[in-house]
């Protein structure tokens, strides 16, 4: 569960008004030169600011990658300004040698559940998050201009999965406000959006929507492990006849890797 305890920002008690989530976006160029082809991560969410920049300059290293992984990996606080191509938004960029580029940003959104930090600002424990991804083929044909955004968060997937269902719903826009609604336990056939996608919809315009529940990468869902308490990820390789340079593996195939550069 979430943690109760000191709010990192302040010291006290008190929940703070807004949560902070470090985002990390990999748009696979490498096997689809669009840039359609996305996924989208919460690495961990803070009550501090400060320490959610912290921990954005730090992601990609929590998640096992180090520096040799990339041909590129700017930061934009050891930038020029003039120099920086990477948007406002962005923290850290990096590109590895197949093509992947690697986005970090914090995604700030109001804390709805009043949870806290800890002594660090970090919200601890196992969180799930609905995230709306937004696509509009009327300005790119190809779904390269896509957008992510945290729309809830929770402690529970259970709690989650309720908030899916009702994201793109208010009492004004119902189910048949839309040209296409449709949610994954009532399709019929096999669910082509994949298995994180639990509402797919088209607005009148044409905007496609797309909402996931996500839990942080580090939970393990498909590997367990909790010996790394959320951090980097110390699995041992099991392609190590390959000559892995650590123990967080990137090979294609290891199980103790769920992305390969």
């Amino acid at each position: 569960m979430a943690t109760n305890g000191t709010n990192g920002t302040n010291g006290t008690t008190e929940a703070p008004e807004f949560l902070f989530h470090i985002k990390r976006t990999i748009t696979d160029f490498a096997d689809d030169k669009s840039g359609a082809t996305r996924i989208t991560d919460i690495l961990g969410t803070f009550t501090s600011l400060a320490a959610a920049k912290n921990a954005a300059h730090s992601a990609l290293a929590s998640e096992g990658y180090i520096k040799d992984d990339f041909e590129v990996l700017e930061q934009k606080d050891e930038t020029n300004p003039e120099e920086w191509k990477h948007g406002d938004g962005c923290l850290v960029f990096a590109r590895a040698p197949r093509g992947q580029e690697f986005d970090v940003r914090i995604d700030t959104k109001p804390n709805v559940l009043k949870l806290k930090g800890n002594a660090s600002g970090e919200v601890e424990g196992t969180l799930h998050y609905v995230l709306q991804t937004t696509i509009d083929y009327n300005t790119d044909r190809i779904g390269g201009l896509q957008n992510t955004e945290v729309e809830g968060t929770y402690p529970t997937r259970k709690a989650a999965f309720a908030a899916a269902h009702t994201v793109l719903l208010d009492d004004e826009v119902t189910k048949e406000s839309f040209a296409e609604y449709d949610e994954k336990e009532q399709f019929e056939g096999e669910w082509p959006y994949g298995d994180d996608v639990i509402v797919r919809a088209v607005g009148q315009s044409g905007l496609n929507f797309y909402v996931s529940v996500k839990a942080q990468p580090h939970s393990h869902k498909e590997h367990a492990c909790s010996h790394h308490g959320g951090k980097v990820c110390e699995c041992p390789c099991t392609k190590s006849d390959e000559g892995c340079k650590r123990k967080a593996c990137k090979h294609e195939g290891c199980a103790a890797s769920k992305t390969a550069l």
